[in-house]
């Protein structure tokens, strides 16, 4: 993140390392959302959100592939559920959270986005490594240095990721499945 991240990622691991010198840090409750769903007509879009749009347009050409890869994802509704239980249930001990749902393959959320759009799978081509690189430079993909990492490093998965569901609260998106219907995707 200090060496290959972008101006926003470097100054948030600039501003976690600067965490430990200020006089409240023992009281500080540290927050690392994953990818960050969210936004409608009266909240912005989040990144991820709005990408789903483009998902669904080439779910035909993308349900033949497989890729090696993993990642949690949040909504920020549930991000906000989390923070009010914190407040009102100040943690003891830890005091850094990933907030994320259960890790997703990159293989399980294009079989669960085809079964919510009601689009069959006859076979699956894997992504290579290789064939990744092909395809960067013959559509002349510009890659910036984290992005290049994030493709190398293919697996954001943590061990305990926090959610409502995990603090015994309901949670509002848990699932790809959910994920497109609260996006106002139309079931295939």
């Amino acid at each position: 993140a200090a060496r290959l991240g972008t101006d926003y990622i470097r100054s948030k691991y600039d501003a976690l390392k600067q965490l430990p010198r200020l006089k409240i840090y023992p009281r500080i409750t540290t927050l690392f959302p994953t990818l960050v769903l969210g936004g409608d007509e009266t909240k912005p879009t989040s990144h991820l959100s709005s990408g789903i749009p483009e998902v669904v347009k080439w779910i035909d050409l993308i349900r033949f592939f497989k890729a090696d890869g993993s990642f949690h994802f949040i909504h920020g509704r549930d991000i906000a559920e989390v923070v009010r239980y914190l407040v009102e249930n100040p943690p003891g001990e830890s005091r850094e959270w990933v907030l994320g749902n259960q890790p997703y393959t990159v293989d399980r959320a294009i079989a669960e986005v085809c079964a919510y759009l009601r689009k069959s799978t006859y076979f699956r081509i894997p992504l290579f490594p290789q064939l990744i690189n092909f395809f960067i430079v013959l559509f002349k993909v510009q890659m910036a240095s984290w992005d290049r990492f994030c493709l190398d490093y293919r697996h954001f998965t943590y061990p305990e990721p926090v959610n409502p569901k995990t603090l015994g609260l309901l949670p509002y998106c848990e699932t790809m499945t959910d994920a497109l219907r609260v996006s106002g995707v139309p079931r295939g």
